[in-house]
């Protein structure tokens, strides 16, 4: 398989597992298609996703053209720290949620803002301490090393989640339901698989 396709299919994985674990934009998006359209579901996702847009161009124009060999390989060792962290707080949250119910989307629910699906999301992602802190520590490194093509294969694997997470909500939210805490499993699994990726990249580029 060509490195390119190889870098880019990572990048799909990585996205998926990003943006399918139940969390305050998936609730949202939920709520969305049940008491407004599929539409409005997915503009909250979308918005979600313009968020990490915003990211990724103040990653790639800003860190990532900054950033040393060394450096490269630290925030390799912090990406991976982040995913085995973020891999627990699923497994964690997954086992917690009764029939793999949604989770809240607390302070979000009854606000004004709910009547704009796409800035609603938007909000949501930009106002994430999570979001910001994984392009700083994860995309910077994946950026630098792989260039735009692990980014497109990113949102790319977030795009198709939105369209697939709102279709089967928009289908019956009971089937969401029964299929969620495979999905949080699978992409805790997923991330444990990067974090290993990323703990042994960065120990190879800072021991050089």
């Amino acid at each position: 398989m060509p490195a390119a396709l190889q870098i880019l299919l990572s990048g799909v994985a990585l996205g998926v597992s990003i943006a399918a674990p139940p969390g305050p934009v998936t609730a949202l998006s939920a709520q969305q298609v049940v008491s407004r359209s599929w539409s409005a579901g997915w503009l909250v996702m979308l918005g979600a996703t313009a968020a990490d847009g915003v990211f990724f161009v103040l990653t790639y124009y800003g860190v990532a053209r900054l950033v040393t060999v060394g450096e490269r390989g630290a925030l390799y060792l912090i990406g991976g720290v982040l995913m085995l962290y973020l891999a627990l707080t699923i497994v964690r949250r997954a086992v917690r949620l009764p029939a793999g119910s949604l989770p809240s989307s607390g302070r979000w629910s009854s606000s004004s803002v709910r009547r704009f699906p796409f800035l609603l999301g938007l909000s949501v992602g930009l106002t994430s301490p999570f979001q910001l802190g994984w392009w700083v520590a994860v995309g910077a490194g994946m950026v630098a090393e792989y260039g735009v093509t692990v980014a497109a294969g990113f949102f790319v694997g977030i795009l198709a989640w939105t369209v697939a997470f709102t279709a089967l909500v928009h289908s019956g939210v009971r089937k969401y339901q029964r299929l969620a805490p495979a999905i949080a499993y699978g992409s805790a699994a997923i991330m444990v698989g990067f974090a290993a990726w990323f703990l042994v990249e960065g120990l190879l580029t800072v021991f050089a």
